[in-house]
């Protein structure tokens, strides 16, 4: 269904590849799985996420997948133009087993860490606005002697 691949930042070096795939619903009675495999790290068994249904196999086998990345302690980087160190595209999800109250306090932190750094980001915007405007200004007014 999906590939991604990260690039290797040990003394090995090299890539690997990490395979998603379609989740399937076994023949019986049981839970949807969605098989993936990463391969370059050594272990290249196939791995499942598994859940009630297809959305929940494919977030879980996400999740898997950051936790063997992360297990490995081989620094990883994604292969995208502007990926930042250890970058592997891989987030680490909100979790919910702990109840839907705890998954909300969780989120409410995030979404206040993330308007605090976009407050920040605006402010740095408008201070370097500031003194471009400043600048520009100084440059036009003509020199009196």
């Amino acid at each position: 269904m999906a590939e991604r691949r990260l690039e290797r930042r040990d003394a090995v070096g090299g890539i690997v590849v990490v395979r998603i795939g379609v989740p399937v619903w076994p023949p019986g009675v049981g839970p949807w799985k969605c098989p993936f495999i990463i391969l370059g790290l050594g272990d290249e068994s196939i791995q499942f996420g598994y859940s009630e249904d297809s959305m929940g196999a494919i977030q879980n086998a996400l999740s898997g997948i950051r936790s063997k990345l992360v297990q490995s302690g081989i620094p990883l980087r994604w292969e995208l133009e502007g990926a930042e160190e250890n970058d592997t595209g891989f987030q680490m999800a909100v979790p919910s087993a702990y109840g839907l109250g705890f998954q909300q306090h969780l989120e409410k932190m995030i979404e206040a860490e993330m308007e605090e750094r976009a407050r920040l980001f605006r402010e740095l915007i408008e201070r370097r606005k500031a003194r471009r405007k400043a600048a520009t200004k100084a440059r036009a007014k003509p020199r009196t002697k």
